[in-house]
Parts: C-alpha cells; sequence; structure tokens
C-alpha cells in the first residue's frame, strides 16, 4: 500500500525486527535486520531514525509523528520527513501493509509446501561446500579450545541418550561443538535423533514440529516419519501451527550440518522440534507444574521408552546456547571481566543440575532471579533433560561436561554455552 500524504495514517512498523547497532564512517547506524526473511533489503537508521520509526503504530500520521517524537526527543521534525522514512521502510516491505502481508503469505505457503527445509544460513554463516565445510569444522577440532583430535575413524561405543552443542554462529562457538561432535563420532550411530532446538520468535506453541527433512551441504537429514507422528499425538495442538518459525530458525540447522557431516549418508532420521519459551506460563516454577504441558513431556517420554524396550538406539540432541548479558540483549552496561566469571559460575551450577538430570532443579537455577542472564536454550534443554531422564530410567543417568565457553557480541555483551554428553 503505497504511503500517499501525511493526513494518511502510516502502517506498523514490523515487530519481528532486529536492530543491529554497526559503525559507518564513525558513526552508529542501527541496521535493521528481518528475522521473518522477507524485506527485500536491509535498512540503516540513525537512533534518532529508529526512534522515530517505532512511533509508527498504525494509527498515527506523519503530522502525530512528528509531535510525539518532538515530545520525547525535545528535536523538532517536519512531517514530510517522518513521511519520507515511512516510504523508505515501506519500499523495503518493513511496515505492515497489505504488500508485505501478501509477500509474508506466499513465503509460507511455498516453504509450508516444500518437503524438503532449505538450509537458510549456507553461503552466510558456513560454507555451502562440502569440502570447504570439513576444512572449517577440522579447524575447530585441532583448535587450541576444541578436542585435539579428529573425527573417530569408527565407533567403539554405544550411541548415547543424550547430547547438547551450542547455536552459536560457527566463527565463535566452533571449537565447543567440535568437542560435542568429536565425542558422538566415537559413538555408534542411532536409529533415530529426536532434535530440540530454540525457537527464537516464541511462537504460541510450547513445541513446534515440521515434517519435512532438513537440507545440508553435505546432503539431508531425512524425517522419521513415523516418530514424528507418534510424537506429534502426544500433543493437545497441531504442532504445525506455527511451523513457520522453522524456516530461517538457525539452532537445528547447524545441528543437521554437523550430524550430516559426521555421518554422511548413514546420517539416521530425525525428528527436529523447536522449543518456545516455557517462562510465558512457569515463570517462577518449573513447567511440570503446568498439568498440559507435564502431560505431553510423560507421554513424550513414554513413547521414546517404548522404542527402547523393543531395541531401537534414541538420541536426545538439543541445540542451546545459555547467557545473554550485556547492551546487545537490553542491559544498560557492558560485562566485565568479573562479571563474566560470575556468570560462568552461575552456568556451571545450572549446568550441575543438567547434568544430573534434575530438570526442574536446572529450570528454577535459571528463572529463581528473574532470568536475569536470559538463558536462551532454558524451555528446549529442559525438554531434553525430561526426554533423556525417560530413557534412562532409573539407570545411568549422569552427563559429562565437554566445553564451556564464552564469546563477546559485537554489539556490546557476551553469550556463554556449553557441549555435553549422556552416555548409556
Amino acid at each position: 500500500m503505497p504511503i500517499l500524504g501525511t493526513a494518511q495514517s502510516i502502517p506498523a512498523l514490523r515487530q519481528a525486527l532486529e536492530a543491529v547497532p554497526v559503525q559507518e564512517k564513525g558513526q552508529t547506524l542501527l541496521l535493521l535486520r528481518d528475522l521473518e526473511d522477507i524485506a527485500t533489503q536491509a535498512v540503516g537508521l540513525s537512533p534518532a531514525g529508529l526512534a522515530m520509526a517505532t512511533c509508527f503504530d498504525g494509527k498515527r500520521n506523519a503530522a502525530e509523528v512528528a509531535a510525539l517524537f518532538a515530545q520525547h526527543t525535545g528535536h523538532l521534525v517536519k512531517a514530510e520527513e517522518v513521511l519520507g522514512l515511512a516510504q523508505d521502510l515501506e519500499k523495503s516491505l518493513l511496515l505492515e501493509t497489505p504488500r508485505t502481508a501478501e509477500r509474508r503469505r506466499a513465503i509460507l505457503q511455498e516453504f509450508r509446501d516444500a518437503p524438503v527445509r532449505k538450509a537458510s544460513a549456507a553461503g552466510r554463516s558456513y560454507p555451502d561446500e562440502p569440502l570447504a565445510l570439513a576444512k572449517q569444522f577440522g579447524s575447530y577440532l585441532k583448535d587450541a579450545k576444541g578436542p585435539g583430535r579428529e573425527l573417530a575413524a569408527g565407533p567403539v561405543a554405544a550411541a548415547p541418550l543424550g547430547l547438547f552443542a551450542p547455536h552459536i554462529d560457527f566463527e565463535r562457538g566452533g571449537p565447543v561443538y567440535a568437542w560435542a561432535y568429536q565425542a558422538l563420532s566415537e559413538c555408534r550411530p542411532p536409529d533415530a535423533v529426536v532434535a530440540l532446538g530454540v525457537a527464537h520468535m516464541s511462537p504460541n506453541s510450547p513445541w513446534v514440529m515440521t515434517p519435512k527433512a532438513f537440507a545440508t551441504p553435505c546432503g539431508e537429514v531425512p524425517l522419521h516419519r513415523e516418530l514424528y507422528d507418534e510424537l506429534r499425538a502426544t500433543l493437545w495442538y497441531d504442532p504445525r501451527d506455527d511451523e513457520w518459525v522453522h524456516r530461517n530458525e538457525h539452532s537445528l540447522e547447524l545441528q543437521a550440518v554437523w550430524l550430516r557431516h559426521l555421518w554422511k549418508d548413514k546420517t539416521p532420521p530425525w525428528v527436529p522440534v523447536l522449543v518456545s519459551s516455557f517462562e510465558r506460563f512457569a515463570s517462577d516454577a518449573p513447567p511440570s507444574r503446568v498439568a498440559t504441558v507435564e502431560g505431553s513431556l510423560v507421554k513424550m517420554g513414554r513413547v521414546l521408552k517404548a522404542r527402547v524396550e523393543r531395541g531401537e538406539r534414541i538420541l536426545v540432541l538439543a541445540g542451546v546456547d545459555l547467557a545473554h548479558v550485556g547492551p546487545r540483549f537490553g542491559d544498560e552496561k557492558d560485562v566485565t571481566g568479573d562479571e563474566k566469571k560470575n556468570i560462568e559460575a552461575a552456568d556451571r551450577a545450572s549446568l550441575e543440575h543438567a547434568l544430573r538430570l534434575e530438570a526442574d532443579a536446572f529450570y528454577l537455577s535459571v528463572v529463581s532471579d528473574g532470568n536475569k542472564r536470559k538463558v536462551c536454550g532454558l524451555s528446549a534443554l529442559y525438554t531434553a533433560l525430561r526426554l533423556i531422564k525417560a530413557l534412562a530410567g532409573d539407570g545411568s543417568g549422569t552427563g559429562k561436561l565437554l566445553a564451556y565457553g564464552q564469546a563477546d557480541d559485537p554489539a556490546g555483551g557476551v553469550v556463554s554455552f556449553a557441549s555435553g554428553i549422556f552416555l548409556a
């Protein structure tokens, strides 16, 4: 919908946008990143420009936005300047217009109809060619912070019950990924993988599933259709209602890349599940107190346990990060060296509960202070711990921490992550 004049209400700024600070000619710009990948191009705004754009609520016209901006900032702008900004954002599909809605509908329908989920980050976050990818992964294995050894030539142990690895970009978290997947290379491939990632868009569905294979530069990770149907039946809603979040979510894509690199044509089929935030309904108590969530977790565990009792080997894989602290994540101050140590101490205390499969205690260790660390993998790892516990039963259930890491965020702050394994 073209924005025609100053009297017309300006369409609302889209919500699924992320403002990333970048430096341009000595000045700070805020690059609007489209989390839905609908926008035709990135748009960089000054801090004042972003403040103005946040006034676009779909109700105010240019003159009213100018007045509100002046009230909040003390700076006078003309309605024509507001309109110019709105027109630029509209052209880039960053406002909620009928054109944006139609573009979104077409993209999501194309994704829904496709049998394979494309590798959305290939060629951007990691190489899209197998040899280049192998070289990059090899450097992480040999890195001083990595395991210091190649992937095992052949398995020497039974398939593990569980594994968790980061989902931060490979550039910053590569060596910690390498610890996880080098350990996995020493184990026999399972018959199926239940993969739990983080739905960063926080949709309404607690667990979002997709019946798609995942494409990687090394080939596809196939879907385990029977297990998908069994897990789907444990839920009280359709887990495809919010399937769109799988389209660009990286937390499982990065695990798929490692799995296919590791096992190649022997990669077992999986069920990819993105987990939304449980804190909406379990802010100060464990999710086990929520009847619907607990009921489904118990049923999921029974589905997996029944398969194990029939002789199958199931791996529960979680792609999770831990703390997100600093200006990049809404905090006022950057993170000092002492604060990084405090974050690590708190992370390790939470991980101690996780490694003992104490899912409720793990959850409470994170939310007891309002989740000040902003542990984004909280709900996905909680789900993983519950399912691993169901597989372990009364037997072995203690995990091993393989590596812990922290990485600075270019926009200010720190992200922490870890890898660990639960052997059968």
